[in-house]
């Protein structure tokens, strides 16, 4: 089910489901997604599920909705699509071409194509992960020290309500990928940018300002 982000600063703020039904934007307390700000116009969007599409329409005013930095009236939402109203943002996004609960790999290339496979040496290690399920642990803030298990072939997190990353089990261990180039994502010492990084068993991970470590279970 797709799902939109509520961001401000790069800071996490709300995380959405779309349902058919569809979602208002605006500054007043009546609206799905409120945003307490004067660049805001008491009822500013409405996001409507219209012929198989999700439909971003901006209300009768002259403060302007940008998608992907462009100005727009109406726009057709495309999966990762960013939305700005004032400061803060909405990030679109299409769990169906996300998420999946398929460990075979070979027909989702698609996913993660924007991103680019470090060349390294073969790593040994990494041949035994497979075989082994990943956990994150929460390592700061107000869910300190919660486990999340990594059950599927594909975890996005910004599902979770994290910044968008996404970790994939692959034929030779778990990677991660950055979906957001508004964020950083670094693992240990090194910030991986737009490139997919393999993970150890206790590496510590960095999104924006979410600390997490992963595990591997015996």
């Amino acid at each position: 089910m797709p799902t939109l982000t509520l961001a401000f600063k790069g800071k996490t703020l709300q995380v959405l489901s779309l349902e058919e039904a569809g979602i208002s934007i605006g500054r007043n307390s009546g609206q799905d997604i409120q945003i307490d700000s004067l660049a805001v116009e008491p009822e500013h969007a409405r996001i409507k599920y219209h012929d198989q599409q999700w439909l971003l329409i901006q209300g009768d005013h002259e403060n302007t909705t940008f998608v992907n930095h462009k100005p727009v009236q109406k726009h057709i939402l495309q999966n990762n699509d960013l939305i700005r109203i004032g400061k803060h943002t909405l990030q679109y996004r299409d769990t169906d071409m996300l998420v999946t609960e398929s460990n075979d790999f070979s027909g989702h290339n698609d996913i993660i194509q924007d991103t680019h496979i470090l060349p390294m040496e073969p790593d040994l290690s990494l041949t035994t992960q497979a075989s082994r399920t990943g956990l994150l642990q929460i390592m700061n803030g107000k869910n300190l020290g919660k486990t999340i298990k990594l059950q599927s072939g594909l975890t996005d997190l910004g599902q979770l309500g994290m910044t968008p990353a996404l970790i994939a089990l692959r034929s030779d261990g778990y990677f991660i990928s950055n979906l957001a180039k508004d964020y950083t994502l670094s693992v240990g010492d090194h910030e991986i940018g737009d490139k997919s990084w393999p993970l150890h068993d206790g590496d510590m991970i960095k999104l924006d300002q979410l600390t997490l470590q992963f595990h591997l279970q015996a």
